[in-house]
């Protein structure tokens, strides 16, 4: 009963001792420094940029209709056959 009442006090004083370490070490550590960005003068041709979003735009319209086309036929495909056409004469 001695022993763990020392022992309690004892834990407690290392704990916040490797506590405090740690906090001193993270706040120690050396800032990034942040540099500022590289500005780049760059000139577009406003017909060419105009005709290749445009294209993009296309192709991908015809992609999508290419995909929605496939599921649409996969969703209207019969999945199960539920009624025969044939007629059997029970017995």
């Amino acid at each position: 009963m001695v022993t763990r009442k020392l022992s309690m006090p004892a834990a407690l004083a290392v704990g916040l001792s490797v506590g405090l370490l740690a906090q001193n070490a993270t706040a120690t550590e050396a800032n990034p420094t942040l540099k500022s960005p590289v500005l780049v003068d760059v000139t577009v041709d406003e017909q060419l940029f105009r005709t290749e979003i445009e294209n993009y735009v296309r192709s991908l319209n015809v992609e999508i209709r290419n995909t929605l086309g496939q599921e649409l036929r996969r969703s209207l495909a019969p999945k199960i056959e539920l009624a025969s056409n044939e007629l059997r004469a029970r017995g």
